[in-house]
């Protein structure tokens, strides 16, 4: 069976709405962003930033926890707490990064999440 490609099979059928800046920059934070993903149904600006925040959440949530469960180990935890703060910094950092080129109107891909991003968007309707 041939697979089926997805209605938003890449950024370039992606449109910037100038009326929907606010939701786009708010998309970059992850919770709301997931929020967002669900209300908005026309705007595919709004629904990509709000998926691949919902990533970069999701990713920030699966190191946290390795990064806890790892952090009881006694040399390795230690290393660990004094790189936990730069995986927060890091996200935070993306967040930003994300809100500006969303304020611009410009389309902004992470390498190994905006498949996912995509696969979301189509999951959810």
């Amino acid at each position: 069976m041939a697979e089926q490609k997805s209605q938003t099979s890449s950024t370039r059928d992606i449109r910037f709405n100038e009326e929907n800046k606010v939701k786009a920059i708010l998309a970059c934070i992850p919770i709301v962003g997931l929020i967002l993903l669900f209300v908005e149904k026309e705007d595919q600006f709004v629904r990509y930033y709000g998926a691949l925040y919902t990533m970069v959440g999701i990713v920030g949530l699966i190191l946290s926890f390795i990064m806890m469960i790892i952090g009881v180990v006694p040399i390795i935890g230690w290393i660990l707490a004094c790189l936990s703060p730069l995986v927060s910094l890091a996200i935070l950092i993306l967040i930003v990064i994300g809100m500006v080129k969303a304020n611009n109107g410009e389309k902004f891909e992470l390498p190994m999440l905006t498949d996912y991003a995509f696969k979301l968007m189509d999951a959810i309707k």
